[in-house]
């Protein structure tokens, strides 16, 4: 089914001028700096509070809510679970609203990362002066699978246990690390 007609899509919020920061702004931003494109989820506690000069199209993000990151060599989802309020996306974000109560956010946003939809991002992206831009249309014509919501519900459960084998791995990767690099400053330690 086209993205367009189980979602709502909006761009980020476009400044009318230079971003300033200001520590007791009335909203926060979302940018591209606060999100890890390669895990996927952002930081919530470096986000910039400002003053936006608000328009009619800028989105208050809401749990539930996925930022496609429309601008780069990779186009990746992040969902948004829990945001300081009010925030903005960044003009470099399109935002996705799930408006299909048969669409679960998390699968939308699983979906959109995989290499079926990477594929097509990368084929259809147009080129900007100096990286691919995926244009609005090309993601409101994405195909998205629907599978019931009790299979969706099962991708969205096993991709959570994936994401947390990943990090016991890499936690037990840093350990053996620090193991074996105290045991080798020990066996110098008498040289």
């Amino acid at each position: 089914m086209k993205l367009k007609r189980i979602a709502i899509i909006q761009s980020g919020h476009l400044p009318r001028g230079k971003i300033e920061p200001h520590q007791d702004g009335s909203h926060f931003l979302l940018q591209a700096r606060n999100v890890d494109g390669r895990h996927l989820f952002y930081k919530k506690d470096d986000l910039v509070k400002f003053y936006p000069a608000l328009s009619k199209k800028d989105w208050i993000l809401t749990k539930g809510d996925i930022v496609v990151m429309a601008r780069g060599a990779k186009n990746y989802a992040a969902l948004i679970a829990h945001i300081p309020k009010p925030a903005l996306a960044a003009a470099c974000f399109f935002i996705v609203r799930v408006s299909d109560e048969k669409l679960l956010p998390e699968y939308l946003c699983w979906y959109m990362n995989q290499a079926p939809a990477v594929h097509y991002f990368q084929r259809l992206s147009g080129r900007g002066v100096h990286m691919p831009v995926v244009r609005r249309s090309v993601l409101e014509n994405i195909d998205i699978p629907l599978p019931n919501r009790k299979i969706q519900e099962k991708i969205v459960a096993l991709e959570a246990l994936r994401r947390e084998e990943v990090d016991l791995i890499n936690s037990l990767a840093e350990k053996r690390k620090q193991l074996i690099t105290a045991s080798c400053l020990k066996l110098i330690s008498g040289c």
